[in-house]
C-alpha cells in the first residue's frame, strides 16, 4: 500500500439474498457482539450459541442502531436458519418485560384523605366525637378558630346579668325584671327568709329583656329572689335580690258626717254628706224607715257627697240613710234621717211667661220623633231657651251647651225649641253646634206664642216647683257661662 494512499474503507456488509439459507453469523476476523460467558441453554436455541442480552423497545435492523450494536450488520445474532427472512415485510418490535400498570400515588392519596374525612365527619353527625371534641374545644379555648370548625372552643362564657329590678310590690305580688347581654331564658326561684323555695315556670323564649309576674305572695314577708338566665349554649348566669312584700291593709271604719238636706221642693230634695276618706255615694230613701227607694250607685270616689231625689210627693215626710263604700270595700250607712217636701202649688197660682208665675205647660216633638213636656221635669231646674238660625239667636246655644256639660242632669235639664224652622235646619244647627240637649221642634209657634216670643233668642229659667224665676229677652241675651251658672245657683 502506498504512503500517501488514504486507507482503504472497510468491506461493506454482507448482502443475503432472501433465497439464502444457512447459518448467519459473523464476518471472519470480527468477534461475536457478546460475550461468550456461558449461560443457561434456553429452550430452542442453538447449544452453544451465547443468549444475547435483550434491549428494551428496540428493533431487528439497523435502522437508528449504533454500529456494533443489537441488529446492526455487524452485531447480528446467530439464529435459526428456520427464522423469516430478512427481506419479509413484518417488523418485529422487542418491547421488553411487561411492567404492572400502577396508580399514580398523589390519587391514591387524595383518596385516602378522602375516605377518612368522610368517615369522620359520619362519626361527628352521630355523636360519637362529641366527648374528644369537647375535651378538645376546652382545651383550645384561648385560640381563635373559625366557628364552622367542629374544633372551635366551646362557648362557656355565661350571659351577663344587669339591672334587676323589683316593682309593682303589693301584699301579694311583685314583679321582678333584668337584662342580659345576651339572648337567654327566665327564671326566677323565691325563696322565703325562714321557709322554702319555689320556681316560676321556666320562659325558654331567648330573649334580652326579662319580665317575670311573682304572684300568691304572703303579705309583708320578706323573700330572697334569684333570677336566673341560660343561654343557647346552656350557660348560665344567676342574679339575686331581696324584697318584702306590703303588709296587710288594716280595715278602718269609714266615718260619714255633716249630712245636710237642702233644695227642698214639693217634689225633690237634694241631700250631701261628708266621708273621711274617698268613697262611693247612694242614699235609701222611703216614706217608713224600711225605705224601698234607692238612688243609683255613683261610684265616682269622692269625700264630698251630693245625690238629688226627685219624683218626690208633696207635703210628705220621707226617711233615708246615706251610704259609702271605699277603695277598701269598707261600706259605712249613716242613721236614719228625715225631711218633709213642701207643699204643692197653688192651683190659684196664675200661669203665664212672667217671673213669679207658673211656666205654661207644653208638649213637642224631638229631632228623632219623640214627644217631650215640660211637666216631666218637675223636680229639676228647668232652662227653656227659643231660637232660630240668625247669627243672634244661634249666640247662646253654644254657652247653654257648656253649662250641660258641666252640671248633673238630676239636678238640671236644657229644652232647646226651635222656633218656626224645619227638621232639615235645625238638624244642620244641632250638628253644626254639637248640641247634646234635646231639641224641640214649634214649627207652628204654637209654643213660642204662650211664652210671648216675638224675638229671639229667649230664655227662661224655671225652678223645680215649675214656677219662672228669670227671663232673658233679645236684647237682654245671656252674655256668658257666669251669667247663667249665677242664675242657676240663686234657684237652689
Amino acid at each position: 500500500m502506498a504512503e500517501n494512499q488514504p486507507p482503504t474503507p472497510p468491506p461493506s456488509p454482507r448482502s443475503f439474498p432472501s433465497s439464502q439459507g444457512g447459518i448467519i453469523g459473523p464476518q471472519p476476523g470480527q468477534q461475536p457482539p457478546y460475550p461468550s460467558t456461558p449461560t443457561s441453554p434456553t429452550p430452542g436455541a442453538i447449544p452453544g450459541t451465547p443468549i444475547p442480552k435483550p434491549v428494551p423497545s428496540q428493533k431487528y435492523g439497523t435502522e437508528g442502531q449504533p454500529p456494533g450494536s443489537y441488529g446492526s450488520p455487524g452485531a447480528m445474532p446467530y439464529v435459526s436458519a428456520q427464522q423469516p427472512s430478512l427481506s419479509s415485510k413484518k417488523t418485529f418490535v422487542d418491547t421488553g418485560p411487561i411492567r404492572a400498570r400502577r396508580f399514580s400515588p398523589a390519587l391514591i392519596f387524595i383518596l385516602i384523605i378522602a375516605i377518612i374525612a368522610l368517615l369522620g365527619f359520619a362519626a361527628f353527625k352521630v355523636g360519637w366525637l362529641e366527648s374528644p371534641l369537647n375535651a378538645i374545644q376546652e382545651s383550645v379555648a384561648g385560640i381563635q378558630w373559625l366557628n364552622w370548625l367542629p374544633i372551635s372552643p366551646k362557648d362557656t362564657t355565661p350571659p351577663v346579668i344587669s339591672e334587676v329590678n323589683i316593682s309593682d310590690i303589693t301584699q301579694t305580688g311583685a314583679v321582678i325584671t333584668w337584662k342580659t347581654d345576651e339572648p337567654s331564658t327566665s327564671q326566677v326561684m323565691l325563696c322565703e327568709l325562714d321557709g322554702g323555695c319555689i320556681w316560676t315556670e321556666l320562659d325558654e323564649s331567648l330573649v334580652t329583656a326579662h319580665s317575670v309576674s311573682l304572684i300568691d305572695l304572703k303579705p309583708n314577708t320578706s323573700y330572697h329572689c334569684t333570677a336566673t338566665s341560660t343561654d343557647a349554649k346552656e350557660n348560665q348566669a344567676i342574679a339575686e335580690k331581696d324584697f318584702t312584700t306590703l303588709a296587710q291593709a288594716v280595715a278602718t271604719a269609714l266615718a260619714i258626717s255633716d249630712i245636710q238636706v237642702s233644695s227642698i221642693t214639693d217634689l225633690s230634695a237634694t241631700i250631701r254628706w261628708v266621708t273621711d276618706e274617698a268613697a262611693t255615694s247612694q242614699v235609701e230613701y222611703g216614706t217608713t224607715d224600711a225605705y224601698g227607694s234607692t238612688t243609683p250607685l255613683d261610684e265616682s270616689l269622692t269625700t264630698s257627697h251630693n245625690t238629688t231625689l226627685t219624683g218626690l210627693t208633696p207635703a210628705t215626710t220621707y226617711h233615708f240613710k246615706v251610704k259609702s263604700k271605699d277603695a277598701n270595700e269598707n261600706e259605712v250607712a249613716s242613721q236614719d234621717q228625715t225631711f218633709t217636701t213642701l207643699s204643692a202649688v197653688s192651683a190659684a197660682t196664675e200661669v203665664g211667661p212672667e217671673v213669679d208665675k207658673l211656666a205654661p205647660d207644653f208638649t213637642l216633638p224631638t229631632l228623632d220623633d219623640k214627644q217631650i213636656s215640660l211637666s216631666e221635669f218637675q223636680g229639676k231646674i228647668v232652662i227653656v231657651n227659643f231660637w232660630q238660625d240668625t247669627q243672634q239667636c244661634r249666640n247662646e246655644l253654644s254657652l247653654i251647651q257648656t253649662v250641660y256639660d258641666k252640671w248633673s242632669q238630676d239636678k238640671l235639664a236644657v229644652l232647646s225649641i226651635s222656633w218656626k224652622q224645619t227638621l232639615g235646619v235645625t238638624q244642620g244647627v244641632a250638628n253644626s253646634k254639637g248640641l247634646a240637649f234635646p231639641i224641640l221642634l214649634d214649627e207652628t209657634g204654637e209654643v213660642a206664642a204662650k211664652y210671648n216670643v216675638i224675638h229671639c233668642p229667649a230664655t227662661f229659667f224655671i225652678d223645680a216647683q215649675g214656677i219662672i224665676r228669670d227671663n232673658e229677652y233679645y236684647p237682654a241675651t245671656l252674655k256668658s257661662v257666669a251669667q247663667i251658672e249665677g242664675i242657676l245657683n240663686s234657684m237652689q
